[in-house]
């Protein structure tokens, strides 16, 4: 099996149908590509698929090659370009979106995303800001909070995201979905683990399918010693590299017989990515060097290279994890210095940081 194809009975597919169709009689609506490019990008995000990020830049396209492109369309582009990491691409265009409009919220919180993503903790915090105060108010103090369990101040941020759990059943599960997964990654973050898998399941209960969520909770999983749940978690989503390389590690992590099937086609389906010249799963590929193909040095490599792009708590994991197997303490002193500086919480990272500093250093003796 080469790809699982969505079902026509799927309700989004079917809805991205009749957007599709809507585009089609009216070619020149705006609204009509820019609702087609969004349910295509919010598709493939959720089950972990880049071709609909190409799907949505292919109806993009017409309006992109504008002098000056629409707002709408150059944010979408840019959510796009941020899926793929290429992160200095999305911030450009989405400076030039607040440059013509300040009130875009949604360019604001895109933008707020990519710094928490690269450490830049500063300019996140200026710029969820900004998104309160452009009228969007719950998602403006939801950035905030998020930003907050990034910072040593992890319950903070859980008191204000569960204040904005919202009691009505009219908000969208997306949502709530959302804000379940800040506060299940919040929680991580002070070690209290039936917290965490609680609002994962809540999280999953709002939205069943959002490949982000389930990798997430499947890390989890993992990281409690419990792979044998990772198998029916992620049974349906192996269409998912993300998904998929869990599935993998949950093989190992259980010594599986097809253990060397699952390393074969998740090196396979690297290699494919690296011939169309994506290169947006660093943390994916250290984890896989790592504990698939244990090459430490290859490992190690690969994490300093992903530090240069990303620094969320997961990259600076996978480099103190590469660092202590390849036994070179002294490569993790960057991402060492910045937990200390941002006040990071993490048990495991604070774990792994006390073994790097324990580990006996090498000392180079000279010849006489």
């Amino acid at each position: 099996m080469l790809q699982q194809v969505p079902a026509d009975s799927d309700p989004t597919v079917r809805a991205m149908k009749v957007l599709r169709a809507a585009l089609d009689s009216n070619p020149t609506s705006l609204a009509a590509a820019d609702q087609l490019a969004r349910a295509y990008i919010d598709f493939g995000r959720q089950i972990g698929d880049a071709h609909y990020a190409g799907y949505a830049e292919a109806v993009l396209k017409p309006w992109l090659n504008q002098s000056p492109a629409p707002s709408a369309a150059l944010v979408d582009e840019a959510v796009i370009l941020q899926f793929r990491h290429q992160f200095a691409e999305a911030r450009q265009l989405l400076r030039q979106v607040v440059a013509a409009d300040s009130r875009n919220a949604q360019a604001w919180l895109t933008l707020a995303t990519i710094e928490m993503v690269q450490g830049d903790y500063a300019g996140a915090t200026r710029d969820c800001s900004r998104v309160g105060g452009r009228g969007e108010f719950q998602l403006g103090i939801a950035c905030a909070a998020n930003l907050r369990s990034y910072l040593g101040q992890a319950q903070q941020s859980i008191v204000l995201l569960s204040k904005l759990i919202p009691d009505s059943p009219s908000t969208t599960a997306s949502y709530r979905a959302w804000l379940h997964g800040m506060l299940a990654e919040a929680a991580e973050r002070l070690g209290d683990w039936p917290q965490a898998e609680d609002h994962y399941r809540q999280a999953l209960a709002q939205t069943p399918k959002d490949n982000y969520l389930l990798v997430s909770y499947a890390d989890f999983l993992l990281d409690r010693n419990r792979p044998q749940e990772v198998l029916p978690l992620l049974r349906d989503s192996s269409q998912s590299d993300t998904a998929f390389l869990r599935l993998a590690l949950a093989k190992a992590a259980m010594q599986s017989s097809d253990l060397a099937q699952y390393t074969w086609i998740m090196g396979a389906r690297f290699e494919a990515l690296s011939q169309r010249g994506s290169d947006y799963f660093g943390r994916e590929q250290v984890r896989f060097a790592l504990y698939l193909q244990h090459d430490a040095a290859s490992a190690l490599d690969l994490a300093q290279r992903n530090w240069q792009v990303q620094r969320a708590p997961w990259d600076i994991r996978v480099l103190l994890e590469a660092a202590l197997a390849a036994n070179q303490s002294k490569a993790a002193g960057a991402a060492i210095a910045f937990v200390r500086d941002t006040k990071l919480q993490d048990p495991v990272i604070d774990g792994l940081i006390k073994q790097l500093e324990s580990a006996p250093k090498v000392v180079a003796v000279s010849s006489p």
